[in-house]
Parts: C-alpha cells; sequence; structure tokens
C-alpha cells in the first residue's frame, strides 16, 4: 500500500513527461501504424519498484497508466503465465500446464540436444522440452492462437527476446523473430547475428538439423550465467553474498542484440522482451537480498537502452510499452514456530536470528503422500536437501542427511535426505504422479480413479504445509475443496491437466530480508519461489505509456494478465475472439472513466471435511498432531468487475482453514 500511495504522489505532484512531442505523421488512407513492447520482467516484486531502484521506470510511469490492482494466473508459475499473456486465456482455455508438466507422450531432446525422459514430469523452460510437448499435442501447445501468431497472419513483424523457454512459448511455431538464452531463430536469422559480427547463444545449432549452423571458433557461450555463490555445505545459496544479478551477462548481451540490430534492422511491430530476473536471482538468494535488487535495477537499466533506442529512431509516437511480471516472489520457508530464523556467519548457519534466514521450507509432496500408504512418484531420485532437514528450535534436524556410499539405496553413491520417487514403468493402478512445481504442486492420476483422488486429498487436508485444495470438475464435489473451473484451471482437453492442484501454505506477515511473504514450496535448494495461491505471489504490477494511453494516471481497477493480448490486439487491429481477459479501456485515450466501473469482493468458501488429525510440519511416524485443529476448509478470495456486460472475475487468494 505504501508503495501505490508514492507512486500516486509522484503521478499528482511531479511535471508529466513524454517520450517526445513532434507530431506522427499519419498514413494515407489510415491510422497511424503502432508499435508495441511488452516487458515482463520475471518475478519482481511489486515492493522493490522504487526511485532508487528504478529510475527509467518512474519516468515513464508520470506520463503513463500505473495499474494499482495488478494479478498473476494462478498458478503463480512463470510458463503458465506466459501462455495467458500470449493468448488472453485462462489455463482452463488455453490447455498449457507449467512449469512442471507431465507429458508422457511427448519425445524430444531438449535445447541441449539431449533425450528428454517424457514419462517423469519435465521442466519445460527450454524450446526442444516445449516442442516435443507441443508436437505430442498434435500441435497446439495451447488450444487458442497467441498474439504473436495472430500478428503474424496480419502481416505484421513480431519478436520474442530473453528467457528461454517464457520468450519461446509467445512464439512456439517459429513465425517469427526468436532470440533467447538458448537459441536465435529462424536460422537466417542466425546466420544474420553471426554476419553482424554477433556471437549467438551456444545451443543455437541444436535448433535446426545437422550442420546447418556452425558456431564460429570465438562464440563461447554468451548467454552463461554467473555461478551461484554457496554456503559451506555446498548446496545451499549465501544470502550474503554480493556478487550481483546471476543474468547480467547473458542479458547484456541479449539487450545489445535487441537494441543494435532488431530493433533497427527489422523493425518488429509487436516484441515481447521477457527478462530472466530477478526470478533467476530470487531463486537463488532469496527476495529482499543485495543481489535480488542489483537484478530488479538490472531491468531498468535494460528499459532505459530500449527507451533511448526508440528515441533515437524517432518512434516515439507510435510505440506503446507495457510492463509487467508473471507472479511476485515469497521466500521459502517453514512455519517460524517450529523453524526459526538464523543467522548466517563464515558460510554456515549460526544462531536463532529474528532477522536472519529460513533453514526450512521444502516439501517433497510424494514422500508425505507415500508415508499415508499411497503410491506417489514425482519421478526424482535422491535428494539432498539441507532445507528439507529443518533446523528446530533445539538445533536439531527433522531430516538428517544420510550417506549412500556405495550407491545401494539410490543407484550411486551421494548424500541424501530424500530417497527416490521414480515413476514406474508401466504405471500401476491407484498411482499418483507429482509435477512438483514449487508453490503449488499438479497431482495426476492417470487411471482416474475417483477413490485415488479422495485418498490423495485427505492426505493433503491432514498436512500443515499444504493450503487450498481444487481438484477437477471431472470429480464432482469433494468434500474440503474446490473445484478446478471455479479458478478456470480445469482442462479441457483429456491428457493435459492434472486432477488436483495444491497451493502450499504461506504466511504473508513473516518477512526475510525486509521482505514480507514466506510459502512452503517443493523447490530443490531455493531460497525464493513462488507459485501458491497467496496475495504475495498474485499481485504484481502493471504500467502502459505511449501514444494509446492516458497520461498521468492511476488505475485502481482490478487488471490481470488475461488482460494484455486483448489491449494489444485493440491497438494493433488483431482479432483474438477467445480472449478471455478484457481490453483495458478505461487506461486507453478516450476510454471511459473508472467511475463507470463497478467492482464487488465476493469471497467462495468450500465445504467442510471434519474429524481429521492435522499433523504438525514436524510429524515423521503420524503422531505429532495439532488436537485444536480437525476441520479443513477452503476460502477464495475474488473481485468481480463489471460495466454493463460481461463481467470479469480476478483472483486475489486462496487459503485453507483449519479449525
Amino acid at each position: 500500500m505504501k508503495m501505490k500511495r508514492f507512486i500516486f504522489l509522484i503521478i499528482l505532484s511531479l511535471v508529466v513527461l513524454g517520450f517526445g512531442r513532434e507530431a506522427a505523421t499519419p498514413q494515407p488512407g489510415g491510422p497511424t501504424p503502432r508499435r508495441v513492447i511488452i516487458f515482463v520482467w520475471d518475478g519482481l516484486r511489486a515492493d522493490d519498484i522504487t526511485p532508487e531502484n528504478m529510475p527509467n521506470y518512474f519516468a515513464l510511469a508520470r506520463s503513463g497508466v500505473v495499474f494499482s490492482d495488478h494479478h498473476a494466473v494462478y498458478p503463480t508459475f512463470t510458463m503458465m503465465n506466459s501462455a495467458s499473456i500470449a493468448t488472453g486465456t485462462y489455463p482452463g482455455s488455453h490447455g498449457f500446464y507449467g512449469n512442471v508438466v507431465y507429458a508422457p507422450n511427448a519425445k524430444g531432446k531438449n535445447a541441449k540436444g539431449v533425450a528428454i525422459d517424457f514419462s517423469a514430469p519435465a521442466f519445460i523452460e527450454d524450446f526442444g522440452v516445449v516442442e516435443g510437448v507441443r508436437d505430442s499435442y498434435q500441435g497446439k501447445l495451447t488450444l487458442v492462437p497467441t498474439m504473436l501468431q495472430v500478428a503474424q497472419a496480419k502481416g505484421l513483424i513480431t519478436a520474442a527476446v530473453g528467457k528461454f523457454g517464457a520468450a519461446f512459448i509467445q512464439d512456439y511455431h517459429r513465425g517469427g523473430i526468436i532470440l533467447d538464452e538458448d537459441a536465435a531463430i529462424p536460422l537466417s536469422f542466425a546466420k544474420e547475428l553471426q554476419n553482424a559480427g554477433y556471437a549467438l547463444p551456444r545451443n543455437t545449432v541444436n535448433a535446426y538439423s545437422a550442420g546447418a549452423l556452425v558456431l564460429a571458433g570465438n562464440n563461447g557461450d554468451p548467454t552463461a550465467p554467473i555461478p551461484i555463490q554457496r554456503l559451506n555445505d555446498r548446496e545451499t545459496a549465501n544470502p550474503l553474498d554480493r556478487t550481483g544479478a546471476l543474468s547480467r551477462h547473458g542479458f547484456t548481451y541479449l539487450t545489445d542484440a535487441f537494441v543494435n540490430y532488431i530493433l533497427p534492422t527489422k523493425k518488429p511491430d509487436l516484441t515481447i522482451f521477457w527478462s530472466k530476473e530477478p526470478d533467476a536471482t530470487n531463486h537463488a538468494y532469496g527476495p529482499g537480498t543485495y543481489n535480488s535488487i542489483d537484478a530488479t535495477k538490472m531491468n531498468d537499466e535494460i528499459l532505459g537502452r530500449v527507451v533511448d533506442k526508440i528515441r533515437q529512431l524517432g518512434w516515439e509516437q507510435t510505440t506503446d510499452i507495457i510492463i509487467t511480471q508473471d507472479h511476485n516472489h515469497s521466500t521459502v520457508s517453514g512455519d517460524v514456530a517450529h523453524f526459526p530464523f538464523r543467522g548466517v556467519a563464515d558460510g554456515r548457519v549460526g544462531s536463532h536470528d529474528p532477522y536472519g534466514y529460513s533453514v526450512s521450507g521444502f516439501v517433497r509432496t510424494a514422500a508425505l503422500l507415500t508415508l499415508d500408504g499411497l503410491k506417489a512418484y514425482d519421478g526424482a531420485g535422491c535428494r539432498n536437501i539441507p532445507t528439507l532437514s529443518g533446523i528446530l528450535f533445539d538445533g536439531t534436524h527433522l531430516h538428517p542427511a544420510k550417506n549412500d556410499a556405495d550407491g545401494t539405496f539410490c543407484g550411486k553413491a551421494q548424500m541424501f535426505t530424500s530417497p527416490r520417487y521414480v515413476v514406474p514403468k508401466p504405471v500401476p493402478a491407484g498411482a499418483i504422479v507429482v509435477a512438483a512445481n514449487a508453490g503449488s504442486d499438479y497431482l495426476f492420476v492417470p487411471d482416474g480413479d475417483v477413490n485415488t483422488v479422495k485418498a490423495a486429498v485427505l492426505s493433503l487436508q491432514s498436512r500443515l504445509q499444504f493450503g487450498a485444495i481444487f481438484v477437477s470438475d471431472k470429480y464432482g464435489d469433494i468434500p474440503g475443496t474446490l473445484r478446478m473451473g471455479l479458478v478456470n484451471t480445469d482442462s479441457p482437453a483429456r491428457g493435459r491437466g492434472p486432477d488436483i492442484i495444491v497451493s502450499f501454505s504461506f504466511d504473508e506477515n513473516v518477512a526475510v530480508a525486509g521482505r514480507p511473504g514466506i510459502s512452503y514450496a517443493s523447490s530443490v535448494n531455493r531460497r525464493g519461489d513462488h507459485g501458491s495461491f497467496s496475495r504475495t505471489d498474485t499481485h504484481i504490477s502493471l504500467m502502459a505509456h505511449g501514444p494509446d494511453f492516458k497520461s498521468g494516471m492511476y488505475d485502481t481497477l482490478p487488471t490481470a494478465n488475461v488482460d494484455i493480448a486483448p489491449t494489444v490486439a485493440r491497438i494493433l487491429g488483431l482479432n483474438m475472439p477467445n480472449a478471455q481477459g478484457r481490453v483495458l479501456e478505461e487506461a486507453l485515450k478516450d476510454g471511459p472513466r473508472v467511475t463507470e466501473y463497478a467492482v464487488l469482493g465476493k469471497i467462495y468458501r468450500s465445504s467442510e471435511k471434519s474429524g481429521l488429525k492435522m499433523r504438525l510440519p514436524t510429524d515423521l511416524d503420524g503422531r505429532s498432531v495439532d488436537p485444536n485443529l480437525t476441520t479443513y476448509s477452503v476460502e477464495l478470495t475474488t473481485k468481480v468487475l463489471t460495466r454493463g456486460s460481461p463481467s470479469y472475475t480476478y483472483f486475489d487468494q486462496a487459503r485453507a482453514i483449519r479449525e
């Protein structure tokens, strides 16, 4: 709220600034053509948008539109939101589920040219994995077209630049210019870059048939990240490190190519520039750390370079800029009542420190389901994850690491805190395949047995690490859950979507490194993550600036990432009839006033599941329970926006209520 008021005061008090004042030259017989550039700053904390961190952003915001109630699409994953930004639809319509997807019929090689085992859930931020899943879906990774595909059909030039996977999915049929961390596409464009003296992302050769492209001898790896600096355990990142943003090297290269070659040479009409930061650095070091702030500043530096280039090219009066995120970011942590924060000194975890760092929070859902007698698998081998152990108040570890010195238990010699849960072939009846996705997990029941679904739900409801539970509509009403269709996540196509989606528990009031919001997660050795249904993860920022937007506006209406595509379609004259989001008309010039809209808060509450034994996060044997809690239900908080017809629903938060 402080950040919102601060932006509002700036808009009211400072001189309105614009790109320039010269009149655009109209085209004979029609309106002036537009260019649109969409920046997605992956995982940016909205409370890190300050004048100190982002002066270029604020320079645009003063003469643009700041949207104060913007939402990510749940589940708050990168690839999920990438598909929703691309199509203007929710996963229940576009039919794509990420970041980790279970597509056992897919085949293919990843960007490095290595065959992918799709019998296990696969991480899809990779053009090879995307294309393998796409082909298994008969070419329709999304069941509705992306705005880049629609723009290309109209003859417009498009560009997708930035983070691997997220940028590529915007144009997964390779219809325009693509330059991400893995590849330059198409082949003609890759060769143009080479001829212009640019190195190519190292995996570009694997985007084409063997021998079609040869890297220069001095090509190197222009998108390689900075190595993560870890504590003495060699697993956990050091939150006190000050080496800076992990992706600074790679995104300097990508920005150079975009600003100095793609913009002036290719002149794209529609661009999506997807920054990997501060997501990558937040994952490693956690929100609020020095390196996280450096990653945030890096994005603003990129924005400044692009704006300068637009001015140089004389495109000020014909270019709209939209800036958003795919999700916010939480600190991975168990509840502090059982796992208190600790200081970090000399590369080691120290004593209790309320201003210290998390030493817990990892949850392996397959392991907990297995403890409850279910056949659960996540496709992964033994894990050595210090935060699974969790340091308790007395200094002991909940799950001490074990040494499989001869590899008889793990298949190779290693330390481990959790055993193997490899998906068997064939998958047995009654199996549950868990796609571990960080702040929320997907549970697939391949044989569709409703009793297995109910047993999995009962297990999740009884463990305090898990929050809101949503079940596919095909199973009807299951006590203590909400239907996935209520949040637009129920799959429209057989074999695509999960049977259960569960958000991990969170606490939005506990702060680490000055940033409120902690959550359990299924992420491996990360200090920061996202994906939950907390307000911390769902509430992000949106800003728009350019000739089609009002100047100096603070828009208080709810908005979401599904609204971006229909708004861009309006500006560029594209036809996207399947879009579920709305055109942000109140922000467009000559659009309606905010006061013409009505916003109504609405809360949904599931039925209750009573008589449960609520196992504490410290439970190992089924006897560590909270005797005061026996009932589980789900509460979903929404806003409904209307101006005539139709209405639009925005999802704020869903949480488990245990009483």
